[in-house]
């Protein structure tokens, strides 16, 4: 009979404990799967005709004064059997399961079990053999099975199902097992007949990781029709692949899932991880693999805009940079922390967080009742400091001024030496993000329209380097320069720079999806390879600018000694 049109019952016990012949029942539950779908259960608790010993209550929960007034087995199994029937018995560690049946069965009077069945511990043996411990525990954690109720007889013979689907799954693509004869007798195979590996893992290892580069790129995983399931980048291509195919038995289900689905591998080098990394983001929206759990729509990171287009700015946060004159930060992780960081500038800084209809109504409103707005509506001093509060949170953002950090740790101790600890908490938790936001500003040193750079990295080959053109926060250019760069190289960079940082180049007016998800990009390697970077402002001599970059490109080009290490 084929496994489609085979009907299993899942069944588990509980007992008064583990000794066969003396101890006796407690709860019986069972699950009917046909299809991959269940389609009916069975659950009762058991009177044992005697005490439930109190350990037996803390693994289970089931204590003496539950199944008093119970029914015995003996007037349970029958209904039991009833809904077995004539299909295949299947349980974990089946023989402890089946003695503790057939004893209740003897003890009834009825004949023991000896229809077809199935033992999922005999199979996890043979599929999951370097799985330290073969439990169910320890089977449903590295398999991420959820099980509702552990120790009770139903929610066990649950997950011991969800167990035998995985497996029946596995064993079709593994070992071309379609039928339940074929299923039952795979069972008492001799290990070293079901420790053979799929033949396309073999073909893979032989044929394909033979010729996978060891420098940086992006890979593509392919399934049988050549679609791509997974894309992924690396700073060397050989080492990473090479992971995917070396203990596949070790790796979390769903890597295991998805080497089971691959048959190809493909792959591009970029020559930087920097390269690799921006288009690896492009790729995963490209292709939209089924694997790429992250990454497959572009989000919307927040920035925070400081408004400086009013005579008196305000600082909120969006979605999306515009070239409306205002200067934007970031961008950071969250939606919920740029929310924070807006209310906890506002309550440091004290700049107005009214809106212009209520501002030109010229008289102070609830925020400066809350000592949180200087009240330049009605001019007088609260307008004349007002420029100094602007300058203040701009060279915070920008991390030059770090008065914010010892305002919140001081209100982080006195909310502490209160006794408010909820307050403090969270005092604590912005003192935390202020102080990573300040180190990202503080290398950025900058608002998004204000980074103008160029970044250098150089190729794992060493016969190039790799210099991305940064203007506006935005990738205006690509170039490779060969090592050592001849007159025509050193003419070509000149073209480039002059290109991508020339003064009549006009900023966007509105920065899509895919731009601000190469601006984070960007950002972030710029934030952790500062001394890679050459910096370019308006008015800087072009000669001037050509020098400090070639000097970095020089710099820059790594000796023959140093190693190349992958960073994931």
């Amino acid at each position: 009979m084929r496994l489609e049109e085979t009907t299993f019952v899942v069944t588990d016990t509980e007992t008064t404990g583990s000794r066969a012949g003396e101890d006796r029942m407690i709860e019986i539950g069972a699950v009917k799967v046909r299809g991959a779908e269940v389609v009916g259960t069975f659950q009762h608790l058991v009177n044992p005709g005697r005490h439930v010993p109190r350990r037996i209550t803390l693994l289970t929960g089931i204590s003496t004064a539950m199944v008093f007034d119970q029914p015995a087995a003996a007037d349970i199994l029958p209904a039991w059997l009833d809904f077995l029937g004539e299909d295949v018995l299947v349980a974990h560690n089946l023989p402890f399961d089946r003695r503790v049946i057939d004893q209740e069965l003897a003890l009834a009077g009825l004949p023991p079990l000896k229809g077809p069945s199935l033992c999922t511990l005999r199979l996890a043996r043979r599929l999951v053999p370097t799985l330290s411990s073969k439990g169910l525990t320890a089977l449903t954690d590295h398999f991420e099975i959820r099980v509702n109720g552990r120790h009770r007889a139903l929610g066990d013979a649950e997950a011991t199902a969800k167990l035998l689907l995985h497996f029946v799954e596995r064993l079709k693509r593994e070992f071309g097992i379609e039928t339940a004869e074929e299923l039952l007798a795979f069972q008492h195979r001799r290990y070293r007949d079901t420790r053979r590996e799929p033949a396309h893992l073999v073909r893979i290892r032989k044929e394909v990781l033979p010729r996978v580069p060891d420098r940086p790129g992006v890979y593509f995983m392919r399934d049988k029709r050549g679609q791509v399931i997974y894309v992924g980048k690396a700073k060397r291509l050989s080492a990473r692949v090479r992971t995917y195919f070396n203990a596949v038995d070790n790796h979390a289900p769903h890597i295991q899932k998805l080497v089971r689905e691959v048959r190809d591998v493909t792959w591009e080098e970029t020559g930087t991880e920097l390269a690799a990394l921006l288009e690896e983001s492009r790729l995963i929206k490209h292709h939209l693999p089924h694997f790429n759990r992250a990454g497959r729509r572009y989000r919307d990171y927040p920035f925070l805009k400081l408004d400086t287009t009013h005579p008196y700015p305000t600082l909120s946060w969006v979605h999306f940079i515009e070239g409306d004159g205002a200067e934007y930060y970031g961008p950071l992780p969250r939606r919920y922390q740029a929310e924070e960081l807006v209310e906890l500038i506002g309550r440091l800084f004290q700049l107005r967080e009214c809106d212009d209809p209520v501002f030109h109504l010229g008289r102070p409103c609830l925020y400066h009742a809350m000592g949180r707005c200087t009240a330049p509506c009605v001019g007088g001093e609260g307008a004349a400091v007002y420029p100094r509060v602007v300058d203040q949170v701009r060279r915070f953002l920008t991390g030059h001024d770090e008065t914010a950090l010892a305002t919140v740790e001081a209100a982080m101790h006195e909310a502490a030496a209160g006794r408010e600890f909820e307050l403090a908490g969270y005092y604590r938790d912005q003192l935390r993000r202020l102080e990573r936001m300040l180190d990202y500003q503080r290398r950025v040193a900058g608002a998004v329209h204000d980074h103008h750079a160029v970044l250098i990295e150089p190729e794992a080959s060493g016969e190039a380097s790799q210099l991305f053109m940064i203007r506006a926060g935005r990738l205006a250019g690509r170039l490779r320069v060969p090592t050592p760069p001849d007159a025509a190289d050193l003419e070509a960079l000149a073209a480039a720079l002059a290109a991508a940082f020339s003064l009549d180049a006009p900023v966007p007016e509105r920065f899509d999806r895919q731009e601000v998800d190469a601006i984070r990009i960007l950002a972030h390697w710029m934030r952790l390879h500062p001394a890679r970077m050459v910096r370019w402002a308006p008015g800087l001599d072009p000669d001037l600018f050509l020098s400090r970059v070639l000097d970095a490109l020089v710099a820059a080009v790594p000796d023959d000694a140093e190693a190349i290490e992958e960073e994931e």
